[in-house]
């Protein structure tokens, strides 16, 4: 997966876009003018709404919007590379997805009420010379849209290379699981406890006091000779005032 030129636009992508991103295969109006790219080891370019929250929701893959094209019109042997390697993108967009999301967010080619979005940006395909063969690179951009708002909630965009359609196809279906790896927190971070008024224990009522319990008790000390009268009619007295 080709990474070497990512790390070149991190300090120009700081300060703010410029349409030589990825060597000009990244568009950022395709995007919106809320999204402010930022540079991925895993997804080269990458931005999150601030604060997302996908939980209660679900992911709709549209169909993918047709090739952009974003350096101009390519000749034969690229428009074949597409024509090749575009029929799998949606399954290893979905497979991966899915295997990167772990359940996290349902994933649907039907229902959802958040729509991910795809295209190809650009293509570069190999002369049949083997001699001259060059890589096979894909760029591609991805957004995810809410389906009521048309709000764009993240933004990804990367360029992969391979020798071969098979490996396109393999880079991206991880580079696909990476992404619902980032978008999993979103969709299953705890709701931050508000803090309330602690409510009191209830204290427990204090038992009624038995006088008569008290007096048999005694009167039974008295009887036993552990008490004189005299003690017993005094413990008497404070058992009754106790009772009032």
């Amino acid at each position: 997966m080709r990474r070497s030129a990512l790390f070149l636009f991190a300090s120009a992508m700081l300060v703010g876009q410029s349409p030589g991103l990825d060597d000009g295969r990244l568009d950022p109006s395709w995007f919106g003018p809320g999204v402010v790219f930022r540079p991925s080891k895993a997804l080269g370019f990458q931005w999150l709404k601030p604060n997302l929250d996908l939980r209660n929701r679900s992911l709709r893959l549209k169909d993918w919007e047709p090739a952009a094209w974003v350096q101009g019109p390519r000749g034969g042997k690229d428009q074949t590379f597409l024509a090749r390697v575009a029929p799998v993108l949606p399954a290893d967009l979905e497979r991966g997805l899915k295997r990167g999301l772990k359940g996290a967010l349902p994933v649907s080619t039907t229902l959802g009420d958040v729509v991910l979005v795809g295209r190809v940006a650009d293509a570069l395909g190999s002369d049949d010379d083997y001699m001259a063969a060059r890589p096979l690179t894909l760029s591609f951009d991805l957004k995810l849209v809410d389906a009521d708002s048309g709000e764009v909630l993240a933004a990804f965009h990367d360029t992969i290379t391979g020798p071969n359609t098979d490996a396109i196809s393999y880079h991206f279906g991880r580079w696909c699981e990476a992404m619902g790896r980032a978008l999993a927190p979103a969709a299953t971070a705890q709701v931050p406890v508000t803090s309330v008024a602690a409510k009191p224990l209830p204290v427990p009522s204090k038992p009624a006091f038995d006088l008569e319990g008290a007096l048999r008790r005694i009167d039974a000390l008295g009887r036993d000779g552990l008490l004189s009268e005299a003690e017993c009619e005094a413990l008497r007295k404070k058992a009754r005032d106790k009772a009032k």
